[in-house]
């Protein structure tokens, strides 16, 4: 709580004034496709399946061009009757190429943890570990975004490794 008073106090009095400089909140939602490997001594095991992807940031933009955030990047599907989650959060950078435009592309990436985790189960516990994300994406409207991005993570627990590599797309909106 107190870190979001801090960075609410410390932000551009204009933070909501159309300008990227300032305050930033936002996310989005979108799909993609997860390859997950689960190694356990000699035995491993490589699956793919369809994910639904949910984005959360925050943070603050020092100019129009750049924006450092904290992001919360994470993938849901089924398998057996459980839902499962993989998600990433991590101190990420988004760099927009254009400076004169108020739309155009921009590049980002990430660098965090990852959790693995069957949240609506109670007898499975988390598993964390390592995670990077990445990508590039289009602004094609003033607070509106198109991004594919690339997740990878891994996980170590209790001797079981587990790295999921994916592909993902997102349409995300973001206030400023």
């Amino acid at each position: 709580m107190c870190v979001v008073v801090f960075i609410l106090a410390s932000t551009n009095v204009f933070a909501f004034d159309g300008k990227r400089k300032g305050f930033i909140i936002g996310g989005g939602i979108g799909g993609g496709f997860l390859s997950n490997k689960t190694s356990f001594g000699s035995f491993s095991d490589t699956e793919s399946q369809g994910v639904f992807l949910t984005k959360l940031k925050i943070g603050y933009a020092p100019s129009n061009t750049l924006e450092i955030y904290w992001v919360a990047n994470s993938s849901w599907w089924g398998e057996n009757d459980m839902t499962l989650f993989l998600g990433v959060s991590a101190v990420a950078v988004t760099k927009y190429l254009d400076n004169t435009s108020e739309t155009g592309l921009f590049v980002t990436g990430g660098i965090g943890f990852s959790e693995f985790d069957a949240p609506f189960e109670g007898d499975v516990e988390a598993s964390t570990g390592f995670g990077l994300i990445g990508g590039v994406g289009f602004e094609f409207s003033r607070h509106w975004s198109i991004e594919a991005d690339l997740l990878y993570s891994k996980v170590e627990e209790s001797g079981v490794d587990f790295d999921s590599f994916g592909v993902r797309v997102s349409v995300n909106v973001l206030a400023f």
